[in-house]
């Protein structure tokens, strides 16, 4: 059982063995050296899906800016990256270029020097300053997801719908066979989730519960990792939401309910020249487009019932419009686990060219992968976590929740696999080790289970080995050198 250090050296180990055997191949060697070189960068998380399905408005809710959509007159940009930077910058064509921020994202303005190239993929890079970036690069794309995988690691997809179109888009994300064929990488978003039933107030919450419905059909659970209802554009706007902003929420929260609710029912109620005194019409069609006339019920609701300040309607915005949600499982299933996706979409890479350009030592080359891959235990805990969020794997109830805590699902620290409070002594978190060892060990060798379950035992078995392991090692004196 391999650590993360462990397997990102044998990850480039075996793609320096490639790039050597393949140095005579100028398209195959070429894109080894990319491969090695992405191996020291952050997590790449593409943001992939239909047109007009919220992909740019999700970026700005999940960096925290209003940044896209980006615009370049004359072109169209199929990919823009966001990378963490000390100051604002964007590049085209390998070269900066200027850009100025406009009230519906950045407008980058090039020049004579920046013409486009024939062979120009239609991808532009912004830096910024954004915490968010600094161990996760977002890319906003066109592209199909199939190919919006080759230049990432991980990838949302967002869709306003799941339907039969959305289920071969994503079928088409698993090109790969064996163990690394798991969607251990795909979390797909359902977006206008505030629109649910006509936008009602429990839109939202209605959303998420058909979300959770379709993770646990195998058809979809056996294509992503979890599917999530996610408003964008509330999500956006309680990111960035204004001062003057919740100043006009909050005067229209004043109103008696019976004089304000009238105009709630339609948009062309909401921004009608003599509704809602106290607001004029033009503030009433801003907020229009930063909430939605959903967005907006949602906002004046929660102004009247406690939210008294900008900052409070903005967390609980947040939490309404599935943004937190979303956030907890980028950490969980991506950013935390980036050592192991950075190094699936690697091998994936290889494995891919191995079998497409067979040369005579590829053949060692793909045994030497297929161990490494047999022993990645993590990849072993991703692709059981996504069976159980899926259905098609189901533990015993008593015994479901304890699995996937040790298996990672709510944080891959020691003490968040065991459960254990921040101040747990090292003598409780021994004892928690082996009593989990203990209790898992009792399921995996015993006969209660199904063949199916008695795997997935093995499997949560082998996570406490590697607890005990992690224990071990930080129990052991440093050398004195």
């Amino acid at each position: 059982m391999i650590d993360d250090e462990e397997l990102e050296q044998r990850v480039y180990r075996l793609l320096n063995e490639a790039a050597h055997v393949y140095r005579a191949v100028p398209p195959a060697a070429a894109l080894l050296r990319t491969t090695l070189d992405r191996l020291a960068d952050p997590l790449r998380l593409a943001v992939a899906g239909p047109p007009q399905s919220g992909k740019s408005t999700l970026v700005n809710a999940l960096i925290g800016e209003e940044l896209a959509p980006v615009e370049l007159p004359g072109e169209r940009l199929t990919t823009v990256a966001y990378r963490d930077a000390t100051q604002p910058a964007a590049r085209w064509h390998d070269a900066e270029i200027p850009m100025v921020r406009t009230g519906h994202g950045l407008r980058l303005t090039p020049d004579a020097r920046h013409d486009r190239r024939p062979d120009d993929p239609g991808r532009a890079t912004i830096a910024w300053p954004s915490r968010v970036l600094r161990r996760t690069e977002l890319s906003d794309t066109h592209l199909p997801p199939a190919q919006a995988l080759r230049d990432a690691d991980a990838v949302l997809y967002v869709t306003p719908q799941l339907g039969a179109g959305d289920i071969q888009n994503l079928q088409t994300t698993i090109d790969v066979r064996g163990q690394l064929a798991a969607p251990i990488h795909v979390l797909v978003v359902v977006s206008r989730a505030d629109t649910v039933g006509g936008g009602r107030l429990d839109a939202l919450l209605t959303a998420k519960q058909q979300a959770r419905r379709r993770r646990r059909e195998p058809r979809v659970g056996a294509l992503c990792q979890d599917v999530l209802a996610v408003a964008p554009l509330i999500a956006a706007t309680a990111r960035t939401l204004t001062d003057d902003e919740f100043s006009t929420l909050a005067t229209l929260a004043a109103l008696p309910k019976s004089e304000s609710e009238p105009y709630l029912l339609s948009t062309d109620r909401f921004t009608a020249a003599g509704a809602l005194a106290p607001v004029d019409a033009q503030r009433r069609v801003h907020l229009l487009q930063r909430l939605g006339l959903g967005g907006v019920r949602l906002a004046l609701t929660l102004t009247r019932t406690g939210c008294d300040t900008g900052a409070a309607l903005a967390e609980r915005l947040q939490e309404h419009s599935g943004l937190k949600d979303l956030q907890a499982s980028i950490a969980e299933l991506f950013t935390s686990r980036r050592a192991v996706l950075r190094a699936r979409s690697a091998l994936t890479t290889l494995d891919h060219l191995l079998r497409t350009h067979q040369v005579p030592p590829a053949a060692k080359l793909l045994a030497d992968l297929e161990l490494l891959v047999a022993d990645t235990h993590e990849l072993r805990e991703l692709r059981l976590l996504s069976a159980l969020r899926g259905g098609r794997v189901a533990l015993p109830p008593e015994h479901a929740p304890d699995a996937r805590r040790l298996l990672g699902g709510t944080g891959t620290s020691v003490g968040e696999r065991l459960g254990m409070s921040p101040d747990a002594t090292a003598e409780d978190t021994w004892t928690a080790a082996g009593a989990a060892a203990s209790r898992w060990r009792d399921l995996a060798h015993g006969r209660a289970l199904s063949p199916a379950q008695t795997r997935a035992a093995e499997t949560v078995l082998a996570t406490c080995d590697m607890i005990a392991n992690r224990l071990e090692h930080l129990a052991a004196p440093a050398p004195l050198y």
